[in-house]
């Protein structure tokens, strides 16, 4: 056991667990799940701590393209009314127990019927789940459904041991088929993990111990990362400089993740078209990335960034920095002297909002905030809609139409209020049940549009999510889903 207490995080690791080397690789989180049972659990940012002990039906490429997983290979058939998986084989769950079509089958049932499912809704177009054969399986969907790839490559696609699944200690001790098994628990501080034997993907296990140390406090990661007593940490834009100072590797890019001020538009003045446009006009976007991200991050004007499927590169900002027009907005909605309102911000991350909050004074905007942990934020504004509006990342979804729905659409989780279009609610379901890809690339841009046009949204950035990392570590990289996997990562010898 390793235990280092500079800097303020506590390290620890068991040594070689699988007749290894006995390499470990430490890395620093900002947050721990919130269940450790997938089909529960709550937040997209559970996934970095879920992906190693949970394998998916389905993963994704660094740049977010579906491949082949548990799955190793799928086609729609009747006419994009069923979905069939060809699965694995000589894949075993942590337990012992085997993976094949049953265990596949069991999951996805899991998923769809258990009470408080957290992605049940993501599965909503499946009827009923068939084994085709010992290791094959067929989605029969109510209608086709364009998202189901890449949603079986999230939450809603990791496959449970089906032995643990009435286990009441599941959140405490996980079972999966994943690169790594859990080893110690402890909610709120780090999980320890231990390289799985006979994973079917031995290139992506590359060291024999895993250890994910949650702390919500950027200073603090960044002076354990410096003392040496974690391998790899997120770190923000205003720390990249710091980093390069003290010879730490930095990798980061943009990713599906971006900075925005969510509305409840059900609530304040938020109604009002005219008043989010003039919201939207009151905002220097390059004065953020500048002034606050330090140059790390992109204008944002659609939810999507440049190079993605769903972004459509011919739509137009019209909402260039202009706080004249904004003002003559506000007057046009009844509102020459502005109006005032609350906004609630994770209280680790507030120099976005502060920054706003100044933008907005100078068009007669008051926006009063209320701080809040960063685990209490979503429960906060979409679970008890309290707030008028949430300033925070939007972790990304793996397939756009997560995004758009959750966001935007009359039943999303993340659209308190539910305030929506019904031409939004009618492109969502086209795109939804278009399975070619150009075809559905159109309907989401349509969607883009009408976000856009109607300022349903307020974007902020496209900040880049950037680790540093020590120059032992290697192959640890960007992924466009925001959601870093430390598949083939690794650690060469014992310096820095």
């Amino acid at each position: 056991m390793l235990v280092a207490g500079c800097g303020g995080i506590n390290t620890e690791a068991a040594g070689s667990t699988s007749g290894g080397s006995g390499d470990v690789f430490r890395f620093a989180y900002s947050v721990g799940p919130s269940r450790y049972d997938p089909h529960r659990a709550s937040s997209s940012f559970d996934n970095v701590s879920l992906f190693p002990v949970y394998d998916r039906l389905v993963h994704l490429t660094p740049e977010a393209e579906p491949v082949p997983g548990l799955a190793t290979g799928w086609e729609y058939v009747d006419g994009g009314r069923g979905l069939v998986f060809r699965l694995r084989p000589g894949v075993t769950f942590h337990d012992g127990t085997p993976f094949d079509a049953a265990a596949a089958k069991a999951n996805l049932d899991r998923a769809i019927g258990l009470e408080g499912s957290t992605v049940a809704a993501e599965l909503a177009s499946v009827e009923r789940v068939e084994v085709r054969g010992p290791m094959t399986i067929e989605l029969v969907l109510s209608a086709p459904d364009s998202s189901l790839v890449r949603v079986l490559s999230d939450r809603a696609g990791m496959m449970i041991s089906p032995a643990a699944f009435d286990d009441p200690q599941l959140d405490q001790h996980p079972v999966g088929a994943g690169p790594f098994s859990v080893v110690r628990y402890s909610p709120n501080d780090r999980v320890v993990l231990r390289a799985h034997p006979g994973y079917w993907d031995p290139a992506a296990v590359r060291v024999d111990s895993l250890v994910i140390v949650f702390q919500s406090d950027p200073t603090t990661r960044m002076n354990a990362l410096r003392a040496g007593e974690i391998d790899a940490a997120l770190i923000g834009g205003n720390q990249v400089v710091e980093a390069r100072q003290y010879e730490l590797g930095v990798v980061g890019d943009t990713t599906l993740a971006f900075y925005h001020m969510q509305l409840n538009r059900t609530r304040s003045e938020f109604g009002d078209p005219r008043v989010r446009r003039a919201l939207n006009l009151a905002i220097d976007q390059d004065a953020l990335i500048e002034g606050v991200l330090f140059g790390n991050g992109e204008t944002a004007v659609q939810p999507f960034p440049p190079g993605y499927l769903a972004h459509d590169p011919e739509l137009p900002d019209p909402y260039p920095y202009d706080p004249r027009r904004a003002r003559q907005l506000l007057a046009e909605a009844g509102l020459p002297n502005g109006f005032e309102f609350e906004a609630i911000v994770p209280n680790t991350d507030p120099g976005l909002a502060i920054a706003i909050q100044e933008q907005f004074a100078d068009v007669g905007v008051r926006m009063r905030i209320r701080e809040a942990a960063p685990a209490e934020t979503a429960d906060l504004f979409y679970g008890r809609e309290e707030g008028d509006a949430l300033v925070a990342p939007w972790g990304g979804r793996a397939d756009p139409l997560q995004t758009l729905g959750l966001l935007y659409g009359s039943t999303g989780f993340s659209n308190p209020g539910g305030h929506t279009l019904p031409e939004v609610t009618e492109l969502i379901r086209q795109a939804r049940t278009t399975i070619d890809r150009a075809a559905r690339a159109e309907l989401l841009h349509r969607v883009n549009g009408i976000v856009v046009e109607q300022a349903l949204d307020v974007p902020l950035t496209f900040a880049e999510t950037t680790f540093g990392h020590a120059r032992r570590v290697t192959d640890l990289r960007s992924w466009l889903s925001n959601k870093p996997e430390f598949r083939g990562v690794g650690v060469s010898g014992t310096g820095r």
